[in-house]
């Protein structure tokens, strides 16, 4: 497998993760967004792309 796509699977179980957070301490608003939208663009445009 190609190192972005490693990474790329690293991001989604830390998505996962974000997403279990959220439902687990019942977030609510700007904080969802942020650990959801604003970590997967953050991700894949300072991690992910710089690889490429």
């Amino acid at each position: 497998m190609k190192k972005s796509t490693k990474l790329r699977l690293f991001g989604g179980a830390v998505l996962l993760f974000n997403l279990w957070l959220i439902g687990r301490y019942n977030i609510e608003g700007v904080p969802v967004l942020l650990l959801t939208f604003g970590f997967a663009v953050g991700f894949e445009y300072l991690v992910v792309r710089p690889i490429i």
